[in-house]
């Protein structure tokens, strides 16, 4: 799930406005944060919870749970010892943003309605 958290979810290559953080979080309390590949297949559903902690699954049954907090106008998500804080993208439930990792692979991230 390493690679996952740090390359997918909250990519620090896209740039965002000063106050989307928390448009985005309070977006994303109970729905789904989706990341699927360029052909559609969701291959994670992130379930982040108002008291700071979040849980994931995976597709291929994977799951783990973590904690987030914001950090200025970054989030930052733990899960074990690995920390990851990316800027927020200012954008609500029932939209997507695509971003591309460091090994080339575009993914679009989604929140979704309902959990």
């Amino acid at each position: 799930m390493k690679n996952i958290l740090g390359a997918a979810i909250f990519a620090a290559a896209i740039g965002f406005s000063g106050t989307a953080h928390a448009s985005f979080i309070e977006a994303t309390y109970g729905n789904t944060v989706t990341v699927a590949t360029a052909e559609g297949n969701v291959v994670q559903s992130y379930y982040f919870d108002e008291d700071g902690g979040f849980s994931l699954s995976g597709a291929d049954g994977a799951t783990a749970t973590g904690t987030w907090e914001m950090q200025g106008e970054e989030i930052c998500v733990t899960v074990g010892d690995d920390v990851s804080c990316n800027p927020t993208p200012d954008v609500g439930v029932g939209e997507s943003w695509d971003l591309t990792t460091d090994d080339g692979n575009v993914l679009t991230i989604s929140i979704v309605a309902g959990r």
